[in-house]
């Protein structure tokens, strides 16, 4: 009969192990996630951690689903059952891309390994995980600036082949417009025609500054006049005459900017809030010191962004305006981040749309 030993070396070799396994996948740089047969997670390696924000501690004994958004949050339980009922490989050692969930509600896309152990007549399944976060801005950033090429040179032949044209049909326009009694069907007509002639002028320009843009002729420039300055111009628009804008904040230090420029990216946002607004209310222009950054918030009183239309806010050419261009925020976007600086939306279910424009101080280039 043999006797209980307690001799610590006797489970050396085991703890030994079991520290060689934790070593290897924890030094890993793709997230490693066991799971049973029942979806509960047993082991959640520190790259897991760090990718979706959850502790080790919080997340073993958790079903997996907690990792998931939508649709596959609801329907993994389905997917093993199936697979163990059936024995059906779907995803085991193929991969497939998915959506992670993170700890603060972000989903982020990943690239999924699948393989299945059996561990005393028991399944289990080990996945591994690649964040594909970097690769698709990578390559969103890659369409974005193949798109801006294509329309560049498109806005080169538009500007060649249509602008000096129609400025030409404007003037003959103008001058027939002239000879005709004030106050008849016809005069009306022409004046008509006028506006939609200078509409035209108006989308050329816009996508000449969109597409290709000025080097920005830097000076010191005082935010607080730029904006007042914008803002006046805002209030000779009849359309806007029941408009408000008021700014608040503290001095702050001069910008290194084009002022021209950013009047355009300016003009175009207070244009946008206004329009929200249907020409009516107040808007909210706040300048404030951001460590070494200018920030500029612009607030309106709006019925806010629908959610389908945030995910594509700066993408040319995307409006919900009838007669829109779409591409005010995607120039303001443009002419900002040729300043080296940044911009966000933020638009609450509440209503009312905030923009936040965060611009580098002379303080910043020194």
């Amino acid at each position: 009969m043999n006797e209980p030993t307690n001799d610590p070396a006797a489970g050396q070799p085991a703890r030994i192990a079991e520290a060689r396994w934790r070593a290897v996948i924890d030094a890993a740089v793709d997230g490693i996630i066991v799971i049973d047969g029942a979806g509960t997670i047993e082991v959640f390696n520190r790259a897991a951690q760090q990718m979706f924000g959850h502790g080790e501690a919080e997340t073993i004994g958790c079903n997996v689903s907690v990792l998931m958004a939508e649709p596959d949050r609801s329907r993994h339980d389905g997917y093993i059952r199936h697979h163990l009922d059936t024995g059906e490989r779907r995803v085991i050692g193929i991969g497939r891309a998915v959506t992670g969930l993170r700890r603060d509600g972000t989903v982020f896309p990943l690239r999924l390994s699948l393989g299945e152990m059996d561990i005393d007549g028991q399944k289990h399944f080990v996945g591994i995980l690649h964040d594909l976060s970097q690769r698709t801005e990578l390559e969103a950033r890659l369409r974005e600036a193949t798109a801006l090429a294509r329309i560049g040179e498109m806005a080169a032949v538009i500007a060649h082949e249509v602008k000096n044209p129609l400025a030409a049909v404007r003037g003959a326009i103008q001058v027939v417009g002239g000879r005709l009694p004030a106050g008849t069907t016809d005069a009306a007509i022409v004046k008509e025609i006028i506006a939609r002639l200078d509409g035209l002028n108006d989308l050329i320009q816009d996508l000449l500054v969109f597409a290709r843009p000025p080097k920005p002729k830097v000076r010191p420039t005082d935010m607080r006049r730029l904006l007042s300055g914008v803002a006046s111009l805002l209030k000779r628009d009849p359309a806007f005459a029941g408009l408000e804008v008021m700014m608040a904040g503290e001095p702050t230090a001069p910008v290194p900017a084009d002022a021209n420029l950013l009047t355009i990216a300016f003009q175009n946002l207070l244009i946008n809030a206004a329009q929200a607004m249907h020409g009516r209310g107040v808007i909210r222009v706040t300048l404030s010191m951001i460590d070494v950054w200018v920030r500029v918030e612009v607030a309106d009183e709006g019925p806010g962004i629908p959610a389908e239309i945030m995910a594509v806010l700066f993408r040319p050419f995307k409006t919900t305006k009838a007669r829109g261009t779409g591409l005010g925020l995607a120039t303001a976007k443009r002419l900002v981040e040729l300043h080296g600086g940044r911009i966000a939306v933020l638009s609450p279910e509440g209503g009312g749309t905030t923009v936040t424009v965060d611009l580098p101080s002379a303080e910043a280039a020194t």
